[in-house]
C-alpha cells in the first residue's frame, strides 16, 4: 500500500472501497475507520473473493485489517 492508497482510505469513511490483500484476496469493503499510527483499518465486509475464512453472522461484524495486507485499494463504483 502506498500514500495514495492511505489518502484514499481517509476520504473513503462510511464509503466503499476494494481492496486487494496481498495473499491474493479481493474485499469489498465499507470504511468504519482509519488509524494511520498503528496502520489499522476497520472495515465491514461486504463482499470477499474467499468466504471459507470468516464465520458466518445473523449481523455483519467489524473486520481488523493492518496496512501491511493490503497491497492496493481502489474506490468501489458500485456502493
Amino acid at each position: 500500500m502506498n500514500e495514495e492508497d492511505v489518502e484514499l482510505l481517509i476520504k473513503s469513511i462510511d464509503k466503499t472501497v476494494r481492496l486487494l490483500c496481498t495473499d491474493g484476496e479481493v474485499i469489498i469493503a465499507k470504511i468504519d475507520s482509519i488509524d494511520t499510527e498503528d496502520e489499522e483499518i476497520v472495515y465491514e465486509m461486504l463482499q470477499t473473493t474467499d468466504e471459507s475464512k470468516y464465520e458466518k453472522y445473523d449481523r455483519q461484524p467489524a473486520y481488523l485489517i493492518h496496512f501491511n495486507e493490503i497491497q492496493s485499494v481502489t474506490a468501489n463504483d458500485n456502493p
